[in-house]
């Protein structure tokens, strides 16, 4: 059997480069088994083979070399095999992590689309939607548009910091008797929905808008005064009984997302 194989021989045989042989040995991660002090030329052995088997095996799950390194130094498989076991519990969560975002770009896709497809707006129509988590924090009569987006992004920092994600809606809580009354549209509250995997154990404040059925108008911004006075009247023509949520939904059919008339809205009412 041949004892040494040379650098171009050794990066044929395992199918990668001679750089990358060289680039290995400069970071002492596999150094050639036999340097030939006239020629300068590596030499590799086929005990060699294994390691960059191991080495490609690392680069293609993204695992640090530099680990590798160290390990391989060491010339013990038990600690090879506590390396492996250790990359594979990454790559598992790894796998969990990149479903979850796939996860969330479905539900903001989905309500894009659904922003999208709106071809009419002052009509009315019921839907029946699912439960949504939310956050939603306080707003003063003061506010105004500026001081709600600052609240907005503080809620998004609250929700990053805690390992959670938008989910892809943001809206307003209104109160349900003035719009009934006065068909006057005010809110309590901003809220976002969000995605979590653990409701039960999170120490946050987390509210739900329960599933069910809505009674619902789309509009334009300049045509919220008409869609209102509409729903209103739909609602009690018909003996239409809410169950005291209501809620006035930002649609995402653009990116500029105030003082913009082609902003869409719906208004939701649980009944």
């Amino acid at each position: 059997m041949k004892k040494h194989f040379s650098i171009g021989e050794t990066a044929k045989i395992n199918n990668i480069s001679i750089q990358a042989l060289r680039l290995y040995d400069r970071m002492g991660l596999l150094k050639p088994a036999y340097v030939d002090p006239q020629s300068n030329y590596r030499y590799y052995t086929i005990d060699q083979f294994i390691y960059l088997d191991l080495i490609k095996y690392s680069k293609y799950i993204g695992a640090p070399l530099k680990e590798l390194g160290e390990v391989l130094h060491n010339n013990d498989i038990v600690k090879v095999l506590s390396f492996i076991k250790k990359q594979q519990d990454i790559v598992e969560k790894e796998i969990v992590r990149l479903k979850k975002i796939s996860e969330d770009i479905g539900r903001i896709e989905d309500k894009i689309k659904y922003a999208i497809e709106c071809k009419e707006t002052n009509e009315i129509y019921f839907r029946e939607i699912e439960k949504r988590f939310i956050m939603d924090v306080l707003l003063s009569k003061k506010d105004k548009e500026s001081d709600i987006e600052i609240k907005l992004r503080k809620l998004d920092k609250v929700l990053e910091s805690n390992d959670m994600s938008f989910e892809g809606e943001t809206g307003y809580f209104i109160y349900l008797d003035s719009f009934l009354n006065e068909g006057e549209l005010s809110y309590k509250s901003l809220y976002s929905t969000i995605y979590i995997d653990d409701i039960e154990n999170n120490k946050l404040d987390i509210k739900d808008i329960p599933e069910g059925k809505f009674i619902c108008i789309a509009y334009f911004k300049n045509e919220r005064d008409i869609a209102i006075d509409k729903l209103r009247k739909y609602i009690k023509e018909n003996n239409i009984n809410p169950t005291g949520i209501g809620v006035e939904v930002q649609l995402f059919n653009t990116l500029e997302q105030w003082e913009n008339d082609d902003l869409l809205y719906e208004l939701q009412i649980l009944i």
